[in-house]
């Protein structure tokens, strides 16, 4: 998904309290967690760095999806 897509569906759902993104790393507050992320992207993009931003992003995407089906 690109940054865009990402932050239309992060604005588009309820956030959850918390979430395992994965072993031993847990968001604890999920709002400062994207604003963060985004603020980053949206200032860095073009840098090697965003990669791992984008990822953290996707991940928690996927988790929260994750827990729709369970």
């Amino acid at each position: 998904m690109s940054v865009e897509e990402l932050e239309a569906y992060f604005a588009g759902i309820e956030l959850p309290e918390k979430v395992e993104l994965e072993q031993g790393v847990v968001i604890e507050d999920i709002p400062l967690f994207l604003q963060s992320h985004f603020s980053y992207l949206k200032n860095n993009g073009t840098l090697k760095s965003a990669d791992v931003f984008l990822v953290r992003l996707q991940k928690l995407h996927d988790k929260i999806e994750g827990q729709k089906t369970s």
